[in-house]
């Protein structure tokens, strides 16, 4: 390739960065905006009732169960109708069996392990010095640790729990975690098709402020479009508490939680308002695929689901690895609109690098099933060739948006400093960096109400470009998993933090 044809490759490629960014800065102030205009907007005295079965799919949680009960337990007397559901999962004694053969062939300690199985082994360890422990050793350490299920039905057997809407429920299959969710919506007791299917990980504290807001834009969804909306979503805003030994850890983890952050202000909420008017007004398939309106990517996290729309689509997908944004390609070529609740909650971030890159690497599996959620659509029948196609092309264009992300960044750098870039390129290069970087750091510091330094830009600034050198990591590793064999694994078992989900204007 001669010098010239590469200048315009590159060239395109920093005009590209900068367009998208350019849109992202457009769409996150329209965001901000529009949750200050509905935190603004009088709310309901007494919002009707709406019956919500939450739903809590646990697996390795022996650590948390007591608390997570016992904050739904006192949050259910104030909804009426309303129930929780805990599913526990025959998968988590399959996991053991094979944890345990790991533990027996050597292999190194996975993070599944709680801080006290990991000190029955150390003991273990000290036991069998110069020998490697036999499998029966092994399964003798970590039998006096019960399984989920066990502390489960321990918790619920005591009395402060009699009387109240609280059961248990076990699947017995070696489904992840959508299949939990199906079966145990399958047992829940007949009931109005308008009451919703509320699905939570076990570190979810959902507020009494939460709910409030929730039913309210229920409420008001109802008073506009005469009936109550099929699927709700609360988003989530990112933080970290700091909890790795190493400074630069520490900030590179705080970056990319603001990185993740700007993703929902900037791609998550606007998809779903794109997509809600796509369907309300019937806009063409070109024009709301044109729009970036033709995929609603839902979280599998504060996701409620009206009942009559959980059964119409068969509960959440169970032919992925994950199931949050696959449910989200359902409803999208099915043309069911879904409500965003207009404000943030908390939700926790990894703390090491280590875990930031095993997130990315799961979550990136969404994206790399959504060959599959279209064979599935077309093999239901669900939406026109035109839509399922059109969802796919948009999944993948994003999926391709975070898999160069990190590249696309380095090489905007090297062009921004690089003394033979030539002038036009340099400048598209300093644009998209700018829009990228300064830009978004600006603006939410505005709608924090703060009027950072120089200085605190400048450190916000470089967190959030670090978290771009980094954000590509696991999606590339989740792609060389696609092509090469591998064992069988544990579920990924992510830090929990349990905390109140506090809403914020944010």
């Amino acid at each position: 390739m001669t010098a010239r044809p590469a200048s315009l490759v590159v060239g395109a490629l920093a005009v590209a960065v900068a367009a998208r960014h350019a849109q992202g800065a457009r769409r996150l102030k329209a965001t901000l905006r529009s949750l200050h205009h509905e935190d603004a907007v009088p709310r309901a005295a007494e919002p009707p009732a709406v019956v919500v079965h939450f739903v809590l799919p646990v697996l390795r949680e022996q650590e948390h169960i007591g608390d997570a009960l016992a904050w739904y337990a006192r949050l259910l007397p104030g909804l009426s109708g309303s129930t929780l559901t805990v599913v526990t999962t025959a998968r988590e004694r399959h996991e053991r069996e094979l944890l345990i053969d790991r533990l027996a062939s050597g292999l190194r300690r996975p993070p599944q392990l709680t801080p006290a199985e990991g000190a029955a082994l150390a003991r273990l360890d000290d036991a069998t010095v110069g020998r490697r422990p036999s499998r029966h050793e092994v399964a003798d350490a970590l039998a006096p640790f019960p399984l989920t299920e066990q502390v489960v039905a321990d918790v619920l057997a005591q009395s402060a729990y009699q009387g109240l809407p609280v059961r248990h429920v076990h699947y017995d299959g070696v489904g992840r975690k959508a299949a939990q969710v199906n079966h145990a919506v399958a047992t829940l007791p007949p009931g109005p098709g308008e009451a919703y299917v509320a699905v939570y990980d076990v570190d979810s504290r959902p507020t009494q402020a939460l709910l409030q807001h929730t039913v309210t834009s229920i409420a008001r969804h109802r008073a506009e479009y005469g009936q109550v909306p099929p699927v709700v979503q609360q988003s989530a805003r990112f933080t970290t508490q700091g909890t790795s030994g190493w400074a630069w850890e520490r900030a590179v983890c705080q970056g990319a939680a603001r990185l993740q952050t700007l993703w929902t202000l900037r791609r998550e909420i606007p998809a779903f308002d794109r997509h809600a008017r796509a369907v309300r007004h019937r806009h063409g398939v070109l024009r709301a695929a044109v729009g970036g309106g033709a995929l609603a990517q839902t979280v599998g996290h504060g996701l409620w689901v009206r009942r009559d729309t959980f059964t119409r689509l068969g509960g959440l997908p169970t032919y992925t690895v994950l199931d949050d944004l696959p449910f989200g390609y359902q409803l999208t070529v099915c043309k069911i609109p879904v409500c965003c609740v207009p404000a943030l909650v908390v939700a926790p971030g990894p703390e090491d690098i280590v875990a930031l890159v095993a997130q990315g690497r799961r979550w990136f599996a969404n994206y790399l099933d959504y060959g599959a959620c279209h064979a599935a659509a077309r093999h239901d029948g669900r939406g026109t060739a035109a839509a399922r196609a059109s969802a796919l092309l948009v999944g993948w264009y994003r999926g391709a948006a975070w898999l160069t992300r990190t590249p696309a960044t380095v090489v905007c750098l090297w062009l921004a400093v690089h003394r033979r870039t030539a002038g036009p390129v340099r400048v598209a290069a300093g644009v998209a960096l700018w829009l990228g970087v300064v830009t978004p750091v600006r603006q939410l510091a505005a709608a924090d109400g703060r009027r950072p330094t120089a200085g605190e830009q400048a450190r916000e600034g470089l967190l959030l470009l670090a978290a771009y050198g980094l954000s590509s990591i696991g999606p590339a590793l989740a792609v060389l998993d696609r092509f090469r064999p591998r064992a069988e694994e544990l579920s990924p078992k992510a830090d929990r933090r349990p905390a109140p989900m506090a809403l914020e204007a944010l």
